[in-house]
């Protein structure tokens, strides 16, 4: 159990994969500028905006080469603050936490008494992949974002509209190329995250958007992470969740844990 609950967290925060592009039966059209501006009004409009997320029911299934594991989990948000995810396999009973703010990453292993400390050039050094708080919050919350920028650089992006009428958002940084879908209904559908000087990529796709304390949210999220060697899903359902409400933040306390080596999380 312990070594499938790290893999969980594993692969939630840190696996990047490689995967092949879709075949396009015509070529994409390039819009003006203007359009790529108005996109992005569009849907920042329509997006999820809140302060605070408690999702005080969710269920996480995981399938890391062919190994499956289901877990409950929590996760409570402050915007532009801080992001704790509760594992919880057992109702009630907490195994692993994972404690995101803006400049560390800590991971507890409740089950053993370790914990784990990183800052977010962790990712870089051991994936190539230049992400940071902003990022996570975004994937997680499905904000349109510019990978490890703290505001969307319209003048940095390009769009294409695919003969399906799909929209895609375009950009890229000195590391990292990302790539946004957008439907019809100005909601981002799916995320794709690729390292260039690596084969990591990272896949995530929003489905069953819902109207809950009026915020349109996704029920479902769903993440892809491959290599050449490895393949990992997780689909998250949320099952409960409410928006703006007074949320407080209890950190761990470390001094009852022993710290470990974060280089030696995802070799477990």
């Amino acid at each position: 159990m312990k070594q499938k609950i790290i893999v969980v967290i594993a692969c939630s925060m840190l696996i990047m994969s490689a995967c092949k592009t879709t075949r396009q039966v015509a070529k994409p059209t390039l819009p003006a500028s203007n359009g790529l501006s108005q996109l992005v009004e569009n849907v920042k409009k329509v997006q999820p905006q809140f302060k605070t997320a408690n999702i005080s029911k969710m269920s996480m299934a995981f399938n890391v080469n062919e190994r499956e594991v289901n877990v409950s989990a929590v996760c409570k948000m402050i915007k532009d603050s801080a992001i704790f995810i509760s594992i919880q396999p057992f109702m009630g009973i907490e195994l692993f936490k994972a404690e995101l703010k803006e400049d560390s990453i800590k991971v507890y292993d409740k089950m053993n008494h370790r914990y784990y400390v990183s800052d977010y050039g962790f990712f870089k050094r051991q994936f190539g992949v230049d992400v940071d708080f902003n990022s996570f919050q975004a994937l997680l919350s499905a904000q349109l974002f510019c990978i490890g920028k703290k505001e969307v650089l319209t003048d940095s992006c390009k769009l294409i509209t695919l003969p399906s009428g799909v929209n895609k958002i375009e950009f890229n940084s000195g590391n990292m190329f990302q790539n946004t879908e957008i439907s019809s209904q100005n909601q981002i559908q799916k995320v794709v995250l690729k390292a260039k000087n690596s084969d990591y990529l990272l896949q995530t796709d929003y489905s069953e958007y819902t109207l809950i304390n009026g915020v349109n949210f996704p029920q479902k999220i769903t993440l892809l992470a491959t290599d050449q060697k490895s393949k990992a899903t997780c689909d998250f359902s949320i099952l409960r969740v409410e928006f703006n409400a007074d949320i407080k933040l209890s950190p761990t306390n470390p001094d009852r844990y022993t710290l470990g080596n974060i280089d030696q999380l995802l070799k477990k």
